[in-house]
């Protein structure tokens, strides 16, 4: 397969990589305060990774031969890109471990949020009922609240009741507790695994773009050319027609026998007619 066609399919798969990341991740800014938001886009750019790698080795495949005069710009910026792009992947390990750490405590935050508002509530209707001297005034509390479950038996009492209300609040309390627990361990189910999924990979792509771009700098620092003109030689100029002159480039820009000789047309004489 011609390299042409080979960088040319690096930078679909790049294109297509970043498209797909771009509708996949929430850009807006209050993406970023909040640790789940910031974990989904790490986990994005950790799913991104094998699309550069592949994307960008086969861009960058065989240095400069056969190469187009419109890659010049792409290319030299994507190099430049190499760096950044090694340390933003290392970057991501921290930084998404200590935002699952975060997203942890905002669960445990919540969940005793919610048990301090029933706390709050419960202390609330006791001292509401604290001072009720008979059943019937009681009872006609606890019919303002019926998500209390109290069962009025006739033959209790007034503290009777209060004692069945605090029994009540204290399961309750209870039954909220399994209920956040269990939300809680939804929420963090698998948090870890992909946490450890995620950062292999990151570490992965780093080690990837690293060794990437270290042959790049290999093979500028042997040609001994700046890089800014190092992606500048050996381009195929684009021009129209059938035809391209390669005059005036080095011998080694180009493969033995891409570009095949035109092929001598035999003479044919002819007699002229008697």
């Amino acid at each position: 397969m011609p390299l042409v066609q080979l960088r040319l399919a690096g930078f679909g798969l790049l294109a297509i990589g970043v498209i797909n990341l771009l509708l996949r991740s929430s850009l807006s800014p209050t993406s970023f305060t909040s640790p789940q938001a910031r974990l989904a886009l790490a986990q994005g750019l950790a799913a991104f990774a094998p699309w550069l790698l592949l994307a960008l080795a086969l861009v960058f495949v065989q240095g400069n031969r056969q190469r187009r005069s419109r890659e010049s710009l792409p290319i030299t910026l994507l190099h430049r890109l190499l760096l950044p792009l090694v340390v933003g992947y290392l970057l991501l390990v921290p930084l998404m471990v200590r935002d699952a750490i975060g997203f942890n405590r905002s669960v445990e935050s919540q969940i005793e949020r919610q048990v301090a508002l029933y706390r709050t509530g419960s202390k609330r209707v006791q001292e509401q009922i604290r001072p009720l001297r008979t059943p019937l005034e009681v009872a006609r509390t606890l019919q303002q609240y019926p998500n209390i479950s109290v069962v009025a038996d006739p033959a209790d009492t007034a503290e009777g009741l209060k004692r069945k209300l605090t029994e009540a609040l204290q399961v309750g309390e209870g039954r909220l507790r399994g209920r956040l627990d269990e939300l809680r361990r939804s929420s963090l189910e698998g948090l870890a695994q992909r946490i450890l999924q995620s950062s292999l990979v990151c570490l992965v792509a780093a080690a990837g773009l690293a060794v990437l771009r270290h042959q790049n700098l290999a093979v500028i620092e042997g040609s001994g050319h700046s890089l800014a003109s190092y992606f500048h030689q050996d381009l195929l100029p684009e021009r129209r027609g059938r035809r391209r002159r390669v005059s005036g480039y080095p011998k080694d820009a180009f493969p033995y026998g891409w570009i095949a000789e035109d092929a001598e047309v035999p003479q044919t004489s002819s007699t002229p007619r008697s």
